[in-house]
């Protein structure tokens, strides 16, 4: 056709478009590359071995990395320290930060807080690394080690009881690899003592606790004593009372209503000597010598008066030493009708006696008052 020109394909407007539209493919891929890359690098960071391993002890986990030392007391269970431990970072935020100080990049050290409170410190060790876009690398980590610090208490007590009876600790029977060696006598059975075997104290040493222990003392029968703790000594010296048996009671009571008559002269033959009462001392007793006394000196100063009435009798606060010594309250009160005046007077006996079996017969070591009823 006359006068027609043909167009041209605009091939350089497609090159173009082409070009760019390959350039953006390449930084779009760039992009997505360095984005995989950085995400890579950051997840490779120690910190993030970190979190896990925090994560995971604040769950109970990893406990394996976490090294105890052993019990340092036969009283204590082996893993008690450990158990404190678990036990206390469970109850805290965990939380953990570089150590001051740790430039070495291949063995990091960080320090584990539960708290405000170090628990922990942990070295990590780089065990793979891969170079990514020249500048960047990617880390493999693995926990080198693993220290937990500890707050390591010494409680040291001492333990003294009398020397027949048991201490068992957190439920462990204490034996002579405890006892110091140091010993006293008690002195309210000094009198005894001259007689028959009596108790005396013994000191049992208990050291390298973590934590307070359980402590139970028991007497021979196997009743717990009460204990008392001062300035970090325990002691258990008042041994628990029985059931004294009725036949035993009468036998006392009896024995100290005698000896209060041989005193108002109500006793029979007790006015010429003291041979109504040598039945229940043993031989040479002082308490022959001092009953004598009174007979021969002052005797003739008590009020005359009709024969006595006693009442409330009572045998507490029985206890059995040994099978051959036994102590006990005697409690009752006697009344009695002054002749001369017709006062009536009621004298109350609360004594405490100390029995010793002698030749198969209990005969009274020892007595003194009691100061409450």
């Amino acid at each position: 056709m006359a006068g027609y020109k043909k167009r041209k394909f605009p091939v350089f407007l497609v090159g173009y478009f082409l070009f760019l539209m390959a350039l953006a493919v390449m930084w779009m891929y760039i992009l997505g590359y360095v984005q995989k890359c950085l995400v890579a690098y950051e997840a490779s960071q120690p910190e993030r071995v970190m979190e896990t391993l925090v994560r995971d002890l604040k769950e109970g986990k990893g406990e394996e990395l976490l090294s105890f030392p052993s019990a340092r007391s036969r009283f204590e269970a082996a893993d008690i320290v450990k158990n404190r431990y678990l036990s206390y970072i469970a109850s805290e935020e965990i939380s953990f930060e570089k150590a001051p100080g740790s430039y070495d990049v291949q063995n990091p050290v960080y320090h584990i807080y539960a708290g405000d409170r170090k628990i922990a410190s942990a070295t990590l060790r780089e065990i793979a690394s891969e170079q990514l876009m020249f500048i960047l690398s990617i880390q493999e980590w693995e926990i080198e080690s693993l220290e937990p610090v500890l707050e390591m208490e010494d409680k040291h007590i001492l333990i003294r009881v009398p020397d027949s009876c048991s201490v068992q600790i957190n439920g462990i029977m204490a034996d002579e690899r405890e006892l110091t060696g140091n010993e006293w006598d008690m002195d309210e059975l000094e009198y005894a003592a001259a007689y028959v075997t009596v108790p005396y104290i013994v000191e049992y040493e208990i050291s390298g606790l973590s934590e307070t222990p359980e402590i139970v003392v028991t007497d021979r029968n196997g009743q717990e004593m009460e204990c008392t703790e001062q300035d970090g000594t325990i002691e258990a010296l008042t041994f628990p009372t029985e059931q004294i048996d009725d036949e035993l009671a009468a036998y006392v009571i009896k024995n100290a209503q005698n000896y209060s008559d041989f005193f108002s002269g109500d006793l029979p033959g007790g006015n010429n000597s003291v041979e109504p009462l040598r039945y229940m001392f043993p031989k040479g007793s002082y308490f022959l010598e001092q009953a004598d006394h009174y007979r021969r000196y002052d005797l003739w100063m008590y009020s005359q008066h009709q024969a006595p009435a006693f009442a409330n009798e009572k045998v507490t606060n029985y206890v059995r030493y040994t099978e051959d010594f036994f102590s006990c309250d005697v409690y009752f009160e006697k009344t009695m009708l002054l002749t001369k005046t017709g006062e009536v007077r009621t004298v109350v006996t609360n004594d405490k006696y100390y029995y010793v079996k002698m030749d198969d017969k209990w005969v009274i070591a020892d007595m003194r008052t009691v100061l409450e009823p």
